[in-house]
């Protein structure tokens, strides 16, 4: 163990803990209960290595933010970093996640069925969007110890069968071509499936099971080390604009205009009529357009994650 870096943690624990309490509450009632839900059908899916989706969180969830959550988040917003600064170092990886009853209060009912949010103790997609909506870069330390901690996590899993993945909650992302895993009777299968189906054993449903959490768990990892991404980005920050994840994006970028028969576009040009009908918008960095609801996916590396990482560490330590 490294004891100068084990203590630090400790006192910057204790620290965060002492200024959290304010927005503890109201942290963990805007992920528990984000306010507002809808029908998610479709199931978003991953390839096996999930590449990084640029900036983005992954998945669907039939929960977000509503207005009024989003109005008390941005009037909270101090408080509310602190608290997620602690909460981020107070994190078990190892602690199962809690199952919420459903929100008895929406703020806005799209969905008959009214769901919830996810565990406020665990790592969740609820948190990183909080993140993200408060630009809190105020965190960033915390967010390389979580991801740090996720990453030994997913070693240890993948390298020690009896290992439990770590735990995260909310991500709902299923591997491409994998075949079906739900019982026979379940609603995936039809209520007469044939008679050569069999349901499976215990012992299959654990190590399907374990199968599924280490790949969410692999999934958040790439959310969080985005997270940090976009955080360096909306600060224009050197260090990271020169990473090949930011070059490689913007070469994910130009790919996006050609398929799309816009390539022709220059940067500093206003968009056309017809682009802003395909709900396109300026990237600030590139000056290239995107497309709002088309993520770019760029393959993940261990080199791609480090230099991120390396370049939060220097904003850390020019920002003390």
């Amino acid at each position: 163990m490294k004891w100068p870096m084990f203590f630090g943690n400790l006192l910057l624990v204790a620290n965060l803990n002492a200024q959290a309490a304010e927005g503890t509450e109201l942290l963990d009632k805007v992920i528990s209960y984000p306010g507002s839900y809808s029908q998610v059908c479709d199931v978003f899916t991953s390839p096996t290595d999930i590449p990084y989706r640029a900036f983005e969180i992954s998945g669907h969830r039939e929960a977000t933010f509503s207005r009024v959550k989003s109005a008390a988040i941005k009037e909270n917003r101090e408080s509310l970093v602190r608290a997620v600064r602690a909460r981020l170092l107070a994190i078990d990886l190892a602690k199962p996640a809690r199952s919420l009853p459903v929100d008895p209060s929406p703020d806005e009912n799209e969905n008959h069925e009214i769901s919830s949010g996810a565990d406020p103790m665990t790592l969740n997609p609820f948190l990183l969007d909080l993140i993200r909506e408060t630009h809190a870069i105020e965190a960033l330390q915390e967010l390389l110890i979580i991801e740090g901690k996720l990453v030994k996590g997913i070693a240890s899993a993948k390298d020690d069968a009896k290992a439990a993945p770590p735990v995260v909650d909310g991500w709902l992302v299923a591997e491409e071509n994998e075949p079906s895993t739900s019982p026979v009777g379940s609603d995936d299968i039809g209520e007469n499936p044939p008679e050569s189906e069999k349901d499976p054993t215990p012992e299959e449903i654990a190590r399907l099971d374990r199968k599924n959490h280490l790949f969410q768990a692999r999934v958040a990892q790439r959310d969080v080390v985005m997270t940090i991404a976009l955080l360096l980005r909306e600060k224009s920050y050197a260090p990271y604009l020169k990473t090949t994840f930011e070059a490689a994006y913007a070469k994910g970028l130009k790919a996006q205009l050609k398929d799309e028969g816009v390539d022709d576009f220059k940067p500093g040009d206003p968009l056309t009529p017809d682009m802003e009908k395909m709900q396109m918008q300026i990237d600030k960095i590139t000056g290239l357009p995107f497309l709002k609801f088309r993520s770019v996916t760029i393959p993940y590396s261990r080199e791609s994650r480090d230099e991120i990482r390396a370049a939060a560490a220097q904003w850390i330590s020019e920002h003390p």
